[in-house]
C-alpha cells in the first residue's frame, strides 16, 4: 500500500491541482495553517482525522483514496454516481427549458 501521506498528496492534486490558490482553499476547507496544508500537498505528512473528514467532505479523490487504502474498493463506483448529480441535474434542468412541458 502507498504510504498515507503520499496517498492524500496523489489526491490533493488530482482533486485542487499544484497551485498556492489549491493550498489556500484546502486551508480555508479545514481552518488547518498554511505549513501543514503545504506539508499535505508535498506528501511530508497526512491530515489529522478531523481534517481528513473535512476533506473527504469536499473531495471525491480524498474519499475514493481512503476506500482504496481501506480495500473497500467496492464502494467506488458509489463515489462516481454521487459526482454525476449536479451536472445531470443541470442538464435536465437544460432540457426542461428548450423542451418545455
Amino acid at each position: 500500500m502507498q504510504a498515507f501521506p503520499e496517498m492524500i498528496a496523489a489526491a490533493l492534486h488530482e482533486e485542487w491541482g499544484s497551485s498556492p490558490s489549491a493550498r489556500k482553499a484546502v486551508g480555508l476547507i479545514t481552518r488547518a495553517n498554511e505549513r501543514a496544508v503545504r506539508n499535505w500537498f508535498d506528501g511530508r505528512n497526512g491530515p489529522s482525522g478531523e481534517n481528513l473528514v473535512c476533506l473527504i467532505q469536499h473531495s471525491d479523490a480524498v474519499l475514493s483514496a481512503v476506500l482504496r487504502a481501506s480495500h473497500r474498493d467496492q464502494l467506488l463506483p458509489a463515489v462516481g454516481l454521487l459526482s454525476l448529480k449536479t451536472p445531470l441535474r443541470s442538464a435536465l434542468q437544460s432540457l426542461e427549458q428548450a423542451f418545455p412541458g
